[in-house]
């Protein structure tokens, strides 16, 4: 299987210059269809090509409040193009499906398969799979919000509870990073005395079920009929899902990557 990697690197542009990367590729074929220039050498392939895209920062901007964000003008009809042609089309997110199909509207889109929570949930044509809570999950819920205050005094520290996993955000607080690098250590020694990972992000650190992430949807999407695949993200939780895409394409391997900056 050829694969065609990741664009990963600072997802940092502006709204108005995501909009402009993503509408100046919408120009009409010979025929008048609606394609990419860079995907016309692979069109016959298509209905044989898994693309696979993370939300935040990739289909929308980042915004220290999920609930805020909203698709970038044209990423409907873009999806809806690609899945026209046959190619298995997943949104595979941080967010849960509920939060992903409440911001985005990508129920309209047909056919489209969506991963929420990493890897934990799955969704398609209405249909919701989820794993099982862990034990240490429901005890990590009850403990954090005594844990916190006493590890960093910033009130603008707050949990995003997804239900299968928690999610610490410094995003508001003054220093970011710092708290998150105070913090890192002692959840960390939390979450695996009670049999959970830790999953470190933008300005967040999310205690998650260990053995899920985005590696192991692409590993579920990807099939012996997969020609191609190609994977977009803009964050560290997006790195496992290349990784997979690479392990997966055998000897027939191509890949075209952006480090993440080292800072972040």
């Amino acid at each position: 299987m050829t694969t065609l990697r990741r664009a990963v690197g600072k997802p940092r542009e502006s709204p108005r210059d995501n909009q402009r990367a993503i509408m100046m590729h919408r120009i009409p074929d010979s025929e008048g269809e609606i394609c990419a220039p860079a995907l016309r050498p692979l069109q016959a392939a298509l209905p044989s090509v898994l693309v696979a895209l993370d939300f935040d920062g990739t289909l929308t901007p980042i915004s220290p409040h999920p609930d805020d964000t909203r698709p970038l003008p044209g990423t409907h009809q873009i999806l809806q193009d690609l899945g026209a042609t046959g190619a298995t089309l997943a949104v595979v997110t941080g967010r849960t499906v509920a939060s992903l199909l409440s911001a985005s509207g990508f129920s309209t889109v047909p056919g489209i398969i969506i991963y929420g929570i990493h890897g934990a949930e799955r969704w398609q044509d209405g249909e919701l799979r989820a794993a099982s809570p862990p034990p240490g999950l429901l005890d990590l819920r009850l403990k954090l919000p005594d844990l916190l205050p006493r590890l960093a005094h910033d009130p603008a520290i707050w949990i995003e509870d997804k239900g299968l996993s928690l999610v610490i955000h410094t995003r508001l607080t003054a220093e970011p990073d710092r708290m998150l690098e105070i913090l890192h250590d002692p959840v960390t020694e939390a979450a695996e005395a009670a049999g959970l990972g830790v999953r470190p992000g933008k300005e967040v650190l999310e205690i998650c079920i260990p053995g899920i992430d985005k590696g192991t949807a692409i590993r579920e999407l990807i099939s012996h009929d997969t020609a191609a695949a190609f994977y977009a993200g803009d964050d560290l939780g997006d790195l496992p899902a290349p990784a997979m895409s690479r392990q997966a394409g055998g000897p027939m391997h191509r890949q075209s990557s952006t480090p993440l900056p080292a800072t972040e």
